[in-house]
């Protein structure tokens, strides 16, 4: 994981810039929003959405800002929701953490409808955990990984 803040470069353009939020997903693929510098102009260019294998810490670079903290989590992923402001019920499929603090969700509407197209991104404390599908929520512990015992070595599968 890439400690928010730092400065980061992406191997295959050389693009550097500061880590500024983390966007974890339902099924994989953490990605990072990187913010570039002021250019000379004075403009601030646009961030890039870059993922994590692509990134390397620049060193010798100090850190820009540390993060203000990590936010609770309210919501798992893969958990029903409902947006109170959109009255609207959806799974959460990605969360992002930003250097700020906060902490947003993205929700993908359980039912699509004329007006209801695509997920949506929110701020988790205004989505409300709902019920499962299975019934109401329930924390389950990893179990202990097995023993496993190689067996010393195996006979040949093959004739020659």
């Amino acid at each position: 994981m890439i400690p928010l803040g730092t400065i980061v470069k992406d191997k295959v353009t050389g693009f550097i810039g500061v880590a500024e939020n983390r966007a974890t997903y339902l099924f994989g693929c953490d990605r990072y929003c990187i913010q570039a510098r002021v250019g000379e102009d004075g403009k601030i260019p646009e961030s890039v959405m870059i993922d994590e294998p692509q990134l390397e810490i620049v060193e010798g670079e100090k850190r820009v800002m540390a993060p203000i903290g990590t936010p609770d989590k309210r919501v798992e992923l893969g958990q029903l929701v409902k947006d109170p402001v959109r009255d609207q019920c959806g799974t959460v499929i990605g969360r992002a953490v930003y250097l700020n603090g906060c902490s947003r969700v993205l929700v993908e509407p359980k039912q699509t409808g004329i007006n209801e197209k695509e997920s949506w991104w929110v701020d988790e404390k205004q989505v409300e955990p709902q019920n499962t599908f299975l019934g109401k929520k329930q924390i389950v512990k990893d179990p202990d990984p097995p023993n496993r015992y190689s067996g010393g070595p195996a006979p040949s599968s093959s004739k020659y």
